[in-house]
C-alpha cells in the first residue's frame, strides 16, 4: 500500500489540528472520483490499528478528540472520507448512498485488513460498520458510538429526499439484518451513548418507533435522532457477556462535539476503548 506524508486536501478539513504521532494518507480511486483516508500511527504501538467509519456530515477529522487520544495510548486508526458528507469528500459519488459509502469503506479497510480486528462506527457510520463487519469474519470487536440503524432498503437510496423518505417509516429500522448479525456475533461490543440520545419519542409527543428529534431538556437544547427502539434492539441483540455500555452524562447525539468541549470525558471514552482493546 502507498501512503503519503501530506494531504493536498488539508484546507477542506473540518478540523486541522496537530496529532500526537505520525499521520499518513492514502488516496483511493473509485472510477470517476477519488477519496482520501488518514492513518494515525502511534509512536509506540500497543494494539493493531482500528478502522473508523464516521457519521453524517463528517470527515476524518471529526473524531480527533477520540482518535488522537487512542494514538497517544498506542492504538492507531484508519479513517476514510465518504461521499456526500463533507467538503473534503467532494466531488464524490454522483449519487452517494449508504451502499456507496459501504463500498468506499470496504476499499479503505482492505489496506489494514490483515491486522485490523476492530471497527469503530459513529452514528450513520455505525450502520455502515455493522454491514462491513458482517462481511469481514476477522472483525471481533465493535465500538458503536450513538449508532444509527436503517432499513436495508434505505441503503440503496441516494442521500437527500429519497433517503429521508426511506428512513422515516416508524419502526422501519427493524427491517435490517444487522440485528440478526449481532445476535450471532461472537465478538465484543462497546456501545457509547449520550444521556439525551435514544429518547422515547412517544413520551415527547412523537409517534412510537421514530426519533424524538430536538427537545429542550435540563436547561439546554438536546438532539435525539436515534429512536429508543433502536437502542433497545441493539441491547437485546448482543449477548450480555459480550456487551459493554458507556453512557455519557449531559450529552445528546452530538458526541463528537461533546468530546471536543469536555476533555475529561474524551479521556474517559478513549481509556474505555483502549482497555477493551488491550485487555
Amino acid at each position: 500500500m502507498h501512503f503519503e506524508t501530506n494531504s493536498t486536501q488539508r484546507s477542506t478539513w473540518q478540523f486541522d489540528e496537530p496529532c500526537f504521532g505520525q499521520e499518513q494518507f492514502i488516496t483511493e480511486s473509485f472510477g470517476a472520483y477519488q477519496q482520501q483516508a488518514r492513518l494515525l500511527i502511534p509512536d509506540q504501538e500497543r494494539a493493531a490499528p482500528v478502522f473508523v467509519v464516521g457519521g453524517a456530515r463528517s470527515d476524518f477529522t471529526r473524531l480527533n478528540p477520540l482518535l488522537y487520544r487512542l494514538q497517544q495510548l498506542g492504538i492507531g486508526s484508519l479513517t476514510g472520507n465518504l461521499s456526500g458528507h463533507s467538503l473534503a469528500s467532494e466531488p464524490g459519488a454522483a449519487e452517494p448512498s449508504l451502499a456507496s459509502n459501504l463500498e468506499e469503506a470496504r476499499r479503505f479497510h482492505r489496506h489494514i485488513a490483515p491486522r485490523c480486528r476492530t471497527l469503530i462506527g459513529h452514528s450513520l457510520g455505525a450502520a455502515i460498520a455493522l454491514k462491513l463487519a458482517a462481511q469481514t469474519p476477522a472483525i471481533d470487536t465493535l465500538v458503536l458510538i450513538c449508532p444509527a440503524i436503517y432499513p436495508d432498503a434505505a441503503h440503496q437510496a441516494p442521500f437527500g429526499p429519497a433517503f429521508k423518505a426511506a428512513i422515516s417509516k416508524p419502526y422501519g429500522f427493524l427491517d435490517c439484518d444487522s440485528f440478526e448479525f449481532l445476535r450471532q456475533f461472537q465478538g465484543r461490543v462497546l456501545l457509547v451513548m449520550g444521556e439525551y440520545d435514544g429518547l422515547n419519542s412517544h413520551r415527547y409527543g412523537h409517534g412510537a418507533g421514530t426519533s424524538a428529534g430536538t427537545l429542550w431538556l435540563a436547561g439546554a437544547e438536546r438532539y435525539s435522532p436515534i429512536p429508543e427502539e433502536v437502542t433497545r434492539g441493539l441491547l437485546g441483540a448482543v449477548p450480555p457477556p459480550h456487551l459493554e455500555c458507556l453512557l455519557l452524562a449531559d450529552c445528546d447525539h452530538g458526541i463528537a462535539a461533546h468530546l471536543r468541549s469536555a476533555p475529561e470525558v474524551a479521556d474517559q471514552v478513549a481509556n474505555t476503548v483502549a482497555d477493551l482493546l488491550l485487555g
